[in-house]
Formats: structure tokens, C-alpha cells, sequence
């Protein structure tokens, strides 16, 4: 076989972000995600981003007689990568109260990447967070119940699956557990029929897996993407395995071409390589190498490149567009009038009655630069701007903390009383910084926007920070002040 088949069999194996786009259709690749920095957020971006799903599309069936997987991260919550403001961001997804809520909303998050052209989600996320300190997972998840867990991931396969969006529950076997973000280094953990339960109650309907860059010490010594033994507790299983993505900190003490050959023949049939393309092209020169030279391995690549054209093939386009809308259309009215996302109020009402009527507060928002550049900052800020009308000389944005930090900034701070803390991202930080506050007597509520597992009184979870969680929350406030419904989000 020569060399430029073997290396356009083996690029099928392989998922990617798009650096360069005229890379992206040199090799047949099994396809590409989009992040947040690639997408159009202007009033136009829907269109251009079904244009670009649509024209990818079209140039691998004319270039290599074959479809594309073209993907994202579209969790709801603190993971999305485009924004469309009648999306509940469920963060966390543990707000969602019923079985039939989590599957239409999840129809609907479906339905919108359908139209734009999308037929791969990396969602839902499986995890049971029985870890409160979890760095990662946290308000990602169902809960910290894998009853819950389970029957609700089960809603959103089934609601993935009607729309015919290829659906990934993540992150096997379990990433529910750990202290340690893989982002940053390898998490090492015990695997248990807890955390595996969600995958197996579900393993029937779900059509493919994501691996988890986490050590299951009780299993194996190598994380679970390079994990033979671990990968093999699903097994038999139909369905496609993708690995998370590859370059993550978790697996940096590996070698690269050992991380990717350990993780096909762990059992992942589609790797995930993000960032340089020149690592993308020697990941692709290794592999046909390698194929090119050893007949098992060959053959191995081999059924996976016919199980990945078997899974593309199964997912045809949505043709009937006016279908698709007039579906979108009904369902965001039930998101509005109808979907319940409960607001968790600490305290009782005379408490914030006195405290929104009787003082303007000194407000700081816990975030960080990627809250800030998907926009969530300014909603929090307008939404508050409105309700003080105008009377709020300043907010303070403050970056998460390290807990040694927090007595330097409260102590260069000047401030009234009392504070009002809103949380935006997931992180212990809050805690240092609310008990520093009381600590010295101020007297600090918290609204948190993202954060189910807040801790401590006088606290307000939203529950999220769309526009839903902040109509929702303008409905609250409205108990408290007869004008506040005149707010409007912008």
C-alpha cells in the first residue's frame, strides 16, 4: 500500500482543531471542533457559521468521497463555544428538576447545531461529582446522585439521538471523583461502581464515549486513554471511543508517539490532537509509518478508519430547515414561559428585602478571562446597572485567588457596607475571600451564577448566567422591589 494511502487512512483516526484551514483539507480527517476563538459572535455569525459546517462538508465529499465530522464542545453552562441567548446554560445541569425538562432542553441545544450544520456533540457530561472540591467536573454535571446521573444522561442521549447529533458522554469511566484538573496535570483517582454506573445503565443507547486523562489506580497505572484494562470494562461495545483531547497537561510526562499509539491500541478509535499542525503531520508520518511496516497494526488501523466511515454514514442532514425552526420556535417558548429553573435562596426574604432597599452595596464579581471574554462579565454588570439604577459607582472584577492573595487585595480594597459577592466560575477561591470579608465584620451576600455548592448564608444560586438564568433571577428580585421588573437584559 503506498504511503499517501496509508497516511489518509490513518488521518481518519484523527479529530482536530483548525489552525490552518488549508490544512484541515490536505488529509481525510475524521473531522475538527470548533472553539469559542473560531466562531463568528457577530449578528451574522449564525450564518457564517453554517456556511463554514456546510462548505467542509460539501469539500470532503467532492475532495475524499466522504463526510466530516464537525464538532463542539456545547455543554450548556461554563462549556459552550458560540452563544445564543435563549439556551438555558445549565450550570449547574443539577438545576434541571425532571426527566423530560433535561431531555427538551437538550432537543433544543440539539436542534440549533443541527440547522448549523454541526453532527457532533461532545455532550453530555456523565461524571458523578461526588467531590465538592472537584476542580474540574463540578457544575458540568447531573449531581452528585448516579441515579440521577444516569437517568438524565439517559434523557439527553435519547433527545441527541432523535435529532440524529452523534452524542459523546464523557468522561470514562468516571472523572467525578478527582481533586486534580487534567487540564493542568494527571488526576489520580479509584475507580467505583458509582462512577461507572451512569456508562453502563446507558450503554445500550449511547452512541460513543469519551476517555477520561485520569489514573484509576485500583485498575491500572496509566491514565485511562492509554489504558487497555480500563478501556476494556465497556467492552463489548459498538459504539466509537474518542480519546479527550491529547495535548492536555495530564499526559505530558509521555512521549507523544507512545500516547498515541498506546491509545489506539487501548482501544480509542478516534484521537484528538489540538494546537500545532506540524505535531498533527508528524502524529500522521508516525502512524503510516508505523502501519506501513506492521500488518497487525495495519489491520487494527484499518477497522477503525471502516468503523469511523460506518458512523458518518449514519448521520444524515436535517433536510426540511423549516421543520427544523418552526420546532426551535416552540421550544424556546417553553423555555420561557414554561422550563422552572429554580432559584436557591440562604436567608430569609425580610433579609434582602432590607438589604436591596435601604443601602447600595459595593459589588465584586469572582471571574476570570474566560468569563470575561464569552461575555458574561458585562451581562452580570448591565443586569445589576439596571437594578441599582445607575446608583453603582463601580464593580470591582477580581480574577480567581489564591488563597495567600486574598489578605493583600481585601486589604488594599476600599469599600462600604454591605458587599455584595457575585460568583461566576467554579472555584474554591470564593470562600477565602467571603470569609476574609466576615472576618473583618462587612456584611457580604453572594449571588452565585455558577456554583451550585456554595457554602455559607446569605446566599442566592441561580443557577446560570444565560438569559434565561437572568430573567429567572429578575424575577426574583422583582419580591423585593416593585420596579425591578422593569429591568430588561440585554
Amino acid at each position: 500500500m503506498k504511503n499517501r494511502d496509508l497516511k489518509n487512512i490513518v488521518s481518519r483516526l484523527i479529530l482536530i482543531d483548525i489552525q490552518d484551514p488549508h490544512f484541515l483539507t490536505q488529509f481525510p480527517f475524521a473531522g475538527y471542533i470548533l472553539f469559542y476563538k473560531d466562531i463568528d459572535h457577530s449578528p451574522n455569525g449564525w450564518r457564517k457559521l453554517k456556511e463554514m459546517n456546510e462548505y467542509y462538508a460539501d469539500t470532503f465529499e467532492k475532495k475524499f468521497g466522504v463526510d466530516i465530522f464537525r464538532s463542539v464542545d456545547q455543554e450548556g453552562g461554563v462549556v459552550f463555544r458560540f452563544d445564543y441567548p435563549d439556551f438555558p446554560a445549565v450550570c449547574s445541569q443539577s438545576s434541571i428538576n425532571n426527566e423530560n425538562d433535561a431531555y427538551l432542553v437538550a432537543k433544543f441545544n440539539g436542534l440549533i447545531l443541527k440547522y448549523l450544520g454541526f453532527n457532533l456533540n461532545f455532550s453530555p457530561v456523565m461524571d458523578v461529582n461526588t467531590n465538592n472540591e472537584n476542580p474540574i467536573i463540578g457544575v458540568r454535571s447531573f449531581g452528585n446522585n448516579n441515579h440521577k446521573v444516569s437517568l438524565f444522561s439517559k434523557m439527553y442521549i435519547h433527545a441527541y439521538n432523535d435529532v440524529n447529533i452523534l452524542c459523546t458522554g464523557k468522561h470514562f469511566p468516571g472523572h467525578g471523583d478527582t481533586n486534580v484538573d487534567s487540564h493542568l496535570d494527571l488526576p489520580v483517582s479509584t475507580l467505583t461502581d458509582e462512577h461507572l454506573y451512569p456508562f453502563i445503565f446507558n450503554k445500550s443507547i449511547l452512541p460513543s464515549i469519551m476517555s477520561a486523562h485520569v489514573v484509576y489506580e485500583n485498575v491500572d497505572n496509566f491514565p485511562a486513554t492509554m489504558s487497555k484494562k480500563v478501556l476494556d470494562l465497556y467492552q463489548p461495545y459498538d459504539g466509537l471511543i474518542f480519546s479527550d483531547a491529547l495535548n492536555m497537561k495530564a499526559l505530558k510526562s509521555f512521549k507523544w508517539e507512545d500516547v498515541i499509539l498506546n491509545s489506539l491500541y487501548a482501544g480509542i478509535d478516534v484521537l484528538l490532537i489540538f494546537g500545532d499542525d506540524e505535531l498533527k503531520m508528524r502524529s500522521i508520518e508516525f502512524l503510516a509509518d508505523k502501519a506501513e511496516k506492521d500488518l497487525q497494526f495495519r489491520e487494527l488501523v484499518f477497522s477503525k478508519y471502516q468503523k469511523i466511515n460506518s458512523f458518518l454514514k449514519r448521520l444524515k442532514k436535517l433536510e426540511n430547515c423549516e421543520s427544523v425552526l418552526e420546532e426551535l420556535k416552540r421550544l424556546r417558548n417553553w423555555i420561557f414561559n414554561d422550563y422552572e429553573i429554580p432559584i436557591i435562596q440562604k436567608g430569609n426574604d425580610n433579609v434582602f428585602k432590607n438589604f436591596f432597599t435601604s443601602a447600595v452595596p459595593t459589588v465584586f464579581i469572582l471571574s476570570n478571562n474566560y468569563i470575561k471574554l464569552i461575555g458574561i462579565n458585562e451581562k452580570i454588570e448591565l443586569l445589576l446597572g439596571s437594578f441599582f439604577n445607575g446608583k453603582l459607582d463601580k464593580i470591582n472584577f477580581i480574577e480567581i485567588l489564591d488563597p495567600n492573595e486574598v489578605d493583600n487585595v481585601v486589604g488594599n480594597m476600599n469599600f462600604q457596607s454591605p458587599l455584595l459577592v457575585c460568583y461566576l466560575v467554579m472555584d474554591n477561591s470564593y470562600q477565602f475571600f467571603i470569609d476574609k470579608l466576615r472576618s473583618l465584620n462587612k456584611e457580604v451576600f453572594v449571588f452565585s451564577f455558577s456554583n451550585p455548592f456554595i457554602k455559607g448564608d446569605y446566599v442566592v444560586n441561580i443557577g446560570g448566567f444565560s438569559e434565561v438564568h437572568l430573567f429567572n433571577f429578575t424575577k426574583w428580585l422583582s419580591k423585593f422591589w416593585e420596579g425591578i421588573n422593569r429591568i430588561k437584559i440585554v
